[in-house]
């Protein structure tokens, strides 16, 4: 189901408490649910709350298609180019409830808020309600974009053959090392270290999905092309690449929104 042309701004922020509520733990307690309707009849007060229900349903028909993160990305945009930057505020306050209403703060939860924030330039904002927040914060290492892309990095050189050589992670460690000029090869390792710890937990296809999301949201296309270019760098350190690996890269550039061919 694509977004029909009833959809309203009340949709596209329901889409966003969903895909805040799902997407971090793969599950919507009633208690979310209720937080996300909630929200909504304070944006459309003129709605009884079976109207209500019916714009979260409709906003969840769209989350569970295939292309969501896409409409996810355009609902995001959609939102900060139609709302005041206090009505962008107030979303936000919004989503902090719908994120604590089962009285924990993930890390996840708290990485999605800081796309959210820095997607609509209100950072301060979501420092301050993290802050305030009386729910119990999951207190892991913080997590960059540069942890999102060493995971996807990771996720590349571990697809060939379940393991990772010691030429994929000095690969690693010389790619993450050119975005961040200024950091140490001590604390390039320590951000890929943190990144094989999450993914050795076995995070799921949301847990990834998120970081793709991240990534997106956070690096203007010519920078998505050099992850791209990174992954490939990866990919062939071992001197042979796998359909398994050119998948990755193909799936990559079609949710980052690049039309070109990499060689591989």
């Amino acid at each position: 189901m694509l977004k029909h042309d009833s959809w309203t701004k009340a949709h596209d922020i329901a889409l966003v408490f969903l895909a805040l509520a799902y997407t971090t733990d793969s599950d919507l307690s009633n208690a979310e649910v209720e937080s996300i309707s909630t929200s909504l009849s304070r944006w459309r007060p003129e709605l009884t709350k079976d109207q209500v229900h019916a714009i979260v349903l409709e906003a969840g028909s769209v989350f569970f298609e295939s292309e969501a993160e896409q409409e996810i990305v355009e609902s995001v945009r959609s939102l900060g180019t139609a709302l005041s930057i206090t009505q962008r505020r107030e979303v936000l306050e919004d989503a902090i409830r719908v994120a604590e209403a089962d009285g924990v703060l993930l890390n996840s939860e708290q990485n999605l808020l800081s796309v959210l924030a820095g997607a609509w330039d209100i950072k301060a904002t979501k420092d301050r309600l993290i802050d305030e927040s009386s729910a119990r914060l999951e207190n892991d290492p913080e997590w960059s974009i540069l942890h999102d892309i060493a995971l996807l990095y990771i996720v590349m050189g571990h697809s060939a053959d379940g393991h990772l050589k010691e030429v994929e992670i000095s690969a690693m460690i010389d790619r993450l090392g050119e975005w961040e000029t200024q950091l140490t090869v001590e604390e390039i390792r320590s951000i890929l270290r943190a990144a094989i710890d999450y993914y050795s937990q076995g995070p799921n296809e949301n847990d990834l999905t998120d970081s793709v999301l991240a990534i997106k949201e956070a690096l203007p296309k010519s920078q998505r092309l050099i992850v791209l270019d990174d992954l490939v760098t990866i990919a062939k350190a071992d001197g042979t690449v796998i359909e398994s690996e050119k998948d990755i890269v193909e799936s990559l550039s079609s949710a980052w929104n690049i039309d070109v061919r990499i060689a591989l």
